[in-house]
């Protein structure tokens, strides 16, 4: 609960009359005051209705308070939830006195403070930014029965999305979005007379790719919008990935310069980390435990409240800092444990060995053990940039980062030695890639679970790779992207059979479901022999593969 600084003015005597009392009602504007002692040990609590039947029963201004009732007040004791002090409160009674160990008054609760906390779903959401993150937290919450807002400054993307069209693929959002735009998902793109009660930043936290920094300018922006509009009692809460104390260092001041009101005070402030896979985030929002670092006690238990509506497990990390970092720490983590198989796959290329089977291998029934496999690369909007966020943090305390970095320059080096190895092996069969036709399967920087986003995709780095080096006769296919936008990549993009078709290389990037459904066998006898198959994910057997006349298997991980 929070302790108000100016309870005194709510406190009254022992010695204190009905007028004394009175006076205290209509100067703290209140319905009730308190008795306590020279301690503030807290004796008896009165009402205006009490004062009102007393007088009616004959008492007189100058009577002594103390004389009009002797019953024992309703108290919450420090620590307990919203929901101990609403069995208190009623149109009666308005206030309760929050008191500690040793019975001294040391704040309040409001029949009006506490019913946003138990009637959470009267509150309008406006949530800023209708990418990954925000449409899809947006979706779940209109679903839920929130009166949601989604804002973005991008008028197309509001506009298509007024349409039902899906700007990205995620499973099921078809269905939400003809079920939900125009009723409990309304799209904007202005903030001009559009206010809330809960406001949700889920911004990007992009990184300068020259400084290697995140440039917070959109959250800043963001926060500014929303201090304009801000009132009384609102939450807000910041769900982009940030720097350890971006929210309390940056956006807290924005929203009270912007506002003039204060945290904690005024409003109320959380950070809530997104931790969703793409691809299967509207899943992963009901199931998915919500961590929750709040300013205070009651921005903590409003944005629990907001998030049980969706999800069972709400964990409270105690401060907004440490939720920040256990963001960082989620995506770190796997991105250096990426980057060891990675390492190791290099290990096993020039050992002859088959890094794929060995995990399998390692990892069976041995529970110690979840090494995970090595891949084409690391990429993706969060691996690809958030450690490089926490980066920062360990620079502010000068602590060394290397091991970080290392790991991180691992998963980036992986289309680099893709290259460079089939290169090498073309070679050895007097070909090279600048004269080939060179076929690309999987765009998205995921195959599972499916997506089309092809943000940091290590595809595009393997890309620009091979243009680099003059390679040109470039076509592509990916199962979740279209053809318009692969056109945009400067690359011809066409079906499975026609990219087969005549191909000196065939790079399998991803791994999409869908390819274990193709002939395979039947596609590389298409090919222009010899000819090079590259796949980065293992989808096929690689012995099977090996045993085609003049086709150079390579993979990931497999000498």
């Amino acid at each position: 609960m929070r302790v108000k600084k100016d309870i005194e003015k709510f406190c009254i005597t022992q010695n204190a009359t009905i007028i004394d009392a009175m006076k205290v009602i209509n100067d703290a504007d209140e319905r009730a005051c308190f008795m306590v002692d020279e301690d503030l040990k807290l004796l008896r609590v009165f009402t205006d209705g009490d004062i009102r039947r007393a007088l009616l029963n004959g008492a007189h201004l100058d009577d002594p308070i103390r004389d009009i009732h002797d019953r024992k007040p309703f108290i919450i004791k420090e620590g307990q939830s919203i929901d101990e002090a609403r069995q208190y409160l009623s149109k009666r009674i308005t206030v309760v006195p929050i008191v500690n160990a040793s019975n001294q008054v040391t704040g309040i609760v409001r029949v009006h403070e506490v019913e946003p906390f138990l009637n959470i779903k009267s509150r309008d959401v406006l949530i800023l930014g209708m990418g990954y993150v925000g449409l899809t937290l947006a979706i779940i919450l209109a679903d839920e029965g929130f009166m949601v807002y989604g804002y973005d400054t991008n008028s197309q993307l509001i506009d298509d999305l007024k349409n039902k069209k899906m700007p990205f693929y995620e499973r099921g959002m078809d269905k939400y979005l003809k079920k939900l735009v125009a009723n409990n998902l309304k799209l904007v793109d202005s903030l001009e007379k559009r206010t809330a009660e809960i406001y949700i930043i889920t911004v990007g936290t992009p990184i300068d790719k020259v400084t290697m920094k995140p440039k917070d300018f959109y959250i800043k922006e963001a926060a500014k919008s929303i201090g304009q509009v801000l009132k009384k009692n609102d939450l807000v809460i910041l769900r982009s990935t940030v720097p350890v104390g971006l929210t309390r260092n940056t956006v807290l001041p924005i929203l009270e310069e912007t506002s003039g009101m204060r945290a904690g005070e005024d409003f109320y402030l959380a950070y809530c980390p997104e931790r969703t896979a793409e691809g299967k985030a509207l899943e992963e929002l009901r199931k998915n435990p919500q961590i929750i670092g709040g300013f205070d006690a009651r921005s903590t238990e409003l944005a629990s409240r907001m998030f049980n509506e969706n999800t069972h497990t709400v964990i409270d990390v105690g401060s907004l800092e440490a939720a920040e970092l256990c963001k960082l720490i989620d995506n770190t983590y796997r991105d250096t444990i990426f980057a060891y198989s990675n390492l190791m796959a290099t290990l096993c290329e020039k050992l002859g060995l088959n890094l794929t089977e060995l995990i399998d291998k390692v990892n069976m029934q041995y529970h110690r053990n979840l090494v995970p496999k090595p891949s084409p690369g690391v990429g993706g909007a969060c691996l690809s940039k958030d450690p490089y966020i926490l980066i920062k943090n360990f620079e502010e305390y000068g602590i060394n980062a290397n091991f970080i970095k290392e790991a991180r320059g691992i998963n980036e080096a992986a289309p680099k030695n893709i290259y460079a190895r089939s290169q090498q092996h073309l070679a050895q069969v007097g070909k090279s890639l600048t004269e080939a036709k060179v076929f690309i399967v999987g765009f998205a920087f995921k195959g599972e679970p499916e997506t089309s986003d092809l943000r940091e995709s290590t595809t595009l780095w393997f890309l620009d790779e091979l243009k680099w080096n003059g390679v040109k006769n470039i076509y592509g296919y990916d199962p979740r992207i279209p053809a318009e936008t692969l056109k945009t990549l400067e690359i011809t993009p066409v079906g499975i059979e026609e990219g087969f078709r005549d191909a000196d290389a065939v790079f399998f990037m991803n791994n999409h479901k869908s390819y274990v459904n193709l002939e395979i066998f039947d596609l590389i006898e298409m090919m222009n022999k010899p000819a090079l198959f590259f796949d980065g994910w293992q989808n096929f057997p690689p012995m099977d593969v090996r045993c085609i006349q003049n086709i150079i298997y390579s993979g990931v991980g497999v000498g």
